[in-house]
């Protein structure tokens, strides 16, 4: 790219605003590089290259909407430290070699977490290949250093020795000292009672006046001057051994330090190409919780001339800490061989600038490897803007003159790749003049292959825009009633300016606004009121489109829910089914073990034909199903008693009594698989029982819900409530034969989510259970699977 394209696209994204993103992005980074990194990230034409940053940063994004932690929590910039390493002689320090150490585990581990999850993330590890995996340099900078940066006593024998005997001589200076000490004390010497050190030697703390007292060197005077720290004679000796050995062991350090630094620089390209990987997946993973944080979905590249964005919203104002994704008005909007420009008109203050930027940004953001707020489809594209009052008296330059200015640099260096916006084209000058050279360099533009959106207030140019099919009128919307903008973006309808409108709503005189209304000309007029006709035929259109989607979607689910309970009962009779043909086959079993048995007690015991008929009709009473009652224990006619058959009064309906209450007033009937109470006296007492068949199939229905919610919504609730709610919905589904579900539990501060997963993880009848997508909700919502 030329400097003077390079130029161009850094103006653009200025006006765009564009860094203010970055910024966001690049305070979720974990290492200052990655930081610095995102702020750097720039709109790339490289389609490959392009889609698969976009790949990584999408695998990143499904790793993390499923729990998964990725094991990149800091890093330190070690590229110095390592290029230090390699001069021979040279060494860092301990704490510099921890940092090293810190680059090397978090390479490691994640070089570990992205191969074991290849499948799912092929990408991430492949371009993780080049991370650097050494155990044994690990080892050596763990077992030397602690993690305080100081070397350890036991990194080398000479070490773990010389520390052994400053640790003994320490002791016996202290020893020595405390029997000056208690001398000087007694005879009053001293300013205080303690034993101290400067310069790396024990001393005293002796009153001034006393300091010819006592034989010794003084190593310094205390701020105030009544105190001097003395060095007692007796204990030179001592305290220069001490000093020596202080020296062996500063040198024995840096021998250890040098050899690590020495064993990091045999490696340091290595490592140099993982902190540059690392730096790189730091931003990936900033991308990827930007993405989760404001819903941003994966654009896709394509190779044609189409560009399609579809509810896409102005990230800036999304990104706001006091908005929210959806309290953003979104937009959409589509470009192709046919459409190469959208000319965007409406009143001031309308978001006619905001909606531009919005489209600017969300290219920008995609081709940047960012997931934009809204979908996007499109193909690498130059983005050059021509927007904002870049008036300068120094450089003698108008509003008018400065746009042109840029707008000529622009068109130098515009082609079919070229997506260019202009806010407020050709203002400033005669509108006439400025219409007119708008409307040729539109035509410029066309010509050249380039797409643009365009913003203007000029009625000349809604003209002309209808006389291209190259060009569609799109407009902010605004409400004439309440005198105010409501930001929704018409695709395909012009706008007005309400200027007299806004006149008059601010207090012009109506004087004014009359005279203003006789110089505008009726053609004008006329102009105004179709863009209003228009309008209002495409909110009408809009709201009938509305209206059929909700009724198509209602059928829908309630096609959806038909179909599953029909399903349901399909399935519960083909249990019932089996069931019975179980038994069937368990009788017959039976029954041919007893008569193969008595054939085989014919032959062994010679029996008589009535014995033989005697003992063959124990056997068959025996293997009776249990649940038939013997005729001497069959409820009487006239009886009614729990087991009994009735019949309700005034119906022909029969059912059996299933309890009585204490007073023996009420009755818990059931008929046809139907429990409901009755009063006592409301019955007439049945002949029968209830054949076995209706009972088995009773039971069946009584335990089979049709109407089990497939959602529970559990924001707002407390943990308690929550999960009383949550066994009971589960429950239901259990009984409703449902195979999934969604439960709602927001995303706030995850407790209501913890504990949703842990019932579910430790309840039997849940098959599955998984966070939800992106679409369906992202990590404020759970979907699970019955069994």
């Amino acid at each position: 790219m030329a400097q003077a394209e390079r130029d161009l696209l850094e103006t653009a994204l200025d006006e765009l605003e564009f860094p203010r993103v970055l910024e966001a992005i690049a305070r979720t980074c974990v290492s200052e590089a990655g930081a610095v990194r995102t702020l750097h990230l720039r709109p790339t034409m490289d389609a490959m290259a392009l889609r698969a940053d976009l790949d990584r940063v999408g695998e990143c994004v499904d790793l993390i909407a499923t729990g998964e932690t990725i094991p990149f929590d800091r890093l330190s910039d070690v590229k110095g430290l390592v290029v230090r390493c390699r001069i021979e002689g040279n060494f860092i320090s301990a704490p510099d070699l921890l940092k090293v150490l810190e680059a090397l585990q978090t390479s490691r581990n994640l070089k570990s977490f992205f191969r074991e999850r290849a499948p799912r993330c092929e990408n991430l590890n492949a371009y993780c290949e080049p991370l650097v995996e050494d155990r044994v340099l690990e080892k050596h900078i763990h077992e030397a250093i602690d993690d305080n940066g100081t070397v350890r006593d036991n990194a080398s024998r000479e070490l773990q020795s010389i520390r052994r005997e400053i640790h003994d001589l320490s002791a016996k200076l202290r020893n020595r000292l405390q029997r000056i000490l208690k001398k000087y004390g007694d005879e009053e010497l001293l300013q205080d009672e303690f034993i101290t050190q400067r310069d790396g030697r024990f001393v005293l703390p002796l009153r001034v006046e006393t300091k010819r007292s006592v034989e010794g060197i003084i190593h310094g005077v205390s701020q105030s001057g009544q105190t001097v720290f003395m060095e007692p004679a007796e204990t030179y000796e001592m305290n220069n051994d001490l000093a020596i050995l202080h020296g062996r062991e500063q040198r024995e350090i840096i021998r250890i330090l040098s050899t690590l630094s020495a064993e990091v620089g045999a490696v340091a390209y290595g490592i140099d190409s993982a902190v540059d990987v690392l730096t790189e997946l730091d931003t990936i993973l900033a991308r990827a919780r930007f993405a989760l944080d404001h819903g941003g979905i994966k654009p896709v590249i394509v190779d044609d001339e189409e560009i399609e964005l579809t509810n896409v919203h102005h990230p800036i104002l999304a990104i706001n800490a006091r908005r929210t994704r959806d309290a953003v008005i979104p937009l959409s909007v589509r470009f192709d061989v046919a459409t190469r420009g959208i000319l965007i008109s409406g009143p001031n203050a309308g978001g006619k600038t905001v909606a531009m930027k919005a489209i600017g940004l969300t290219m920008s953001m995609a081709m940047s490897g960012i997931f934009p707020l809204g979908m996007c489809s499109m193909r690498p594209r130059r983005i050059t803007t021509a927007i904002g009052d870049h008036q300068s008296i120094e450089s003698n330059l108008s509003t008018f003159s400065s746009q042109i200015i840029r707008l000529r640099d622009v068109l130098s260096h515009c082609d079919g790749n070229a997506m260019v916006l202009i806010d407020e084209i050709c203002a400033g000058t005669d509108p006439a003049e400025g219409g007119a050279l708008a409307a040729g360099i539109l035509d410029s533009l066309i010509e050249r292959g380039a797409c643009f959106v365009v913003t203007t207030h000029q009625s000349s140019l809604k003209q002309y825009a209808l006389t291209r099919s190259s060009i569609t009128n799109a407009s902010l919307e605004f409400d004439d009633t309440k005198m105010q903008p409501t930001f929704r973006f018409l695709y395909g309808v012009p706008g007005n300016s309400y200027a007299f409108h806004l006149a008059k709503a601010v207090g012009l005189p109506e004087v004014v606004i009359d005279r203003a209304t006789g110089y505008l000309g009726d053609r004008h007029g006329e102009l105004e009121k179709s863009i209003n006709a228009m309008q209002q035929f495409r909110r009408e259109a809009e709201s009938a489109h509305r209206l059929a989607a909700e009724e198509h979607a209602k059928a829908e689910r309630l096609r959806k829910d038909y179909e599953e309970r029909v399903a349901a009962v399909k399935q519960k009779r083909s249990s019932v089914v089996e069931d019975a043909r179980e038994e069937a086959r368990e009788i017959l079993r039976k029954a041919n073990a007893l008569v193969e048995n008595t054939i085989r007690e014919v032959r062994e015991q010679q029996k008589s034909t009535a014995e033989i008929k005697r003992d063959f009709e124990k056997g068959r009473v025996a293997d009776k199903p249990r649940s038939e009652t013997p005729p001497s224990e069959a409820p009487q006619a006239g009886a009614l008693t729990p087991g009994a058959v009735a019949t309700v009064r005034g119906t022909s309906s029969s059912g059996t009594i299933i309890s009585i209450d204490e007073k023996g007033k009420n009755v818990m009937i059931d008929v046809n698989g139907i429990k409901f109470r009755v009063p006592l006296d409301q019955l007439d007492s049945g002949a029968t029982s209830a054949p076995k068949e209706r009972k088995r199939q009773s039971s069946i229905v009584d335990h089979l819900k049709l109407d089990a919610s497939t959602s529970l919504d559990l924001r707002g609730m407390r943990a308690d409530e929550g999960l009383r709610a949550l066994e009971d919905f589960i429950n239901n589904g259990i009984l409703g034969t449902l195979t999934h579900a969604t439960i709602i539990h927001g995303k706030g501060t995850g407790a209501m989510r913890k504990v949703v997963h842990e019932y579910l993880h430790e309840h039997p009848q849940i098959q599955s259970w998984r966070i939800g997508t992106i679409h369906e909700g992202g990590d404020g919502i759970t979907v699970i699977e019955f069994r």
